[in-house]
């Protein structure tokens, strides 16, 4: 079940989690990405910016799974 209140301090550390592996909204959008992972970055770059606007309300499942996410488009193009 989700949360309905925000969590700053969840959320501030999901953020710098994500930014911590060198990734940002702006870099999995970027026209540089390789066709062949723009739809799956597009998506991702999406679901974070979802969770940030939603103050973390996310599970901690949903957060881990994104972040996974990010570390497997980090090394796919090479970030």
């Amino acid at each position: 079940m989700e949360n309905q209140t925000p969590d700053y301090e969840r959320v501030g550390r999901f953020i710098y989690a994500f930014h911590r592996m060198g990734l940002s909204v702006a870099a999995l959008t970027s026209a540089t990405i390789p066709p062949e992972l723009a739809a799956r970055s597009n998506a991702l770059a999406q679901r974070f910016d979802q969770i940030v606007k939603t103050s973390g309300n996310a599970t901690d499942a949903e957060m881990v799974a994104v972040l996974n996410e990010a570390d497997a488009v980090r090394a796919l193009i090479g970030a």
